[in-house]
């Protein structure tokens, strides 16, 4: 089983690091940040969605679509608040 975990100030920093706060600009990038990861994870994000299989270890942009299925089928924990998430899956 492996485990990911990371928090809001890491997928922050994430997204700096590739430009999301430059092309969102300033105030629409704090907006969208101040929303939390439980909230950007129940809206089912795509830089979430993203930033997460990047953890993985996969490419961070244009994931196929069984791909990301046959992670999905491998969740078995996910755990998520404000701050922070973890989520277990299955090698």
């Amino acid at each position: 089983m492996r485990k990911i975990t990371a928090t809001l100030e890491d997928f922050e920093d994430w997204l700096r690091e590739r430009g999301h706060d430059k092309l969102m600009g300033e105030d629409n990038f704090r907006i969208y940040i101040q929303m939390g990861l439980a909230s950007l994870f129940f809206n089912n994000s795509s830089l979430l969605m993203s930033y997460i299989l990047n953890q993985l270890g996969f490419p961070a942009e244009r994931i196929n679509d069984r791909v990301r299925f046959e992670v999905a089928r491998r969740v078995r924990e996910i755990k998520v608040d404000f701050y922070r998430f973890e989520i277990s899956i299955e090698n």
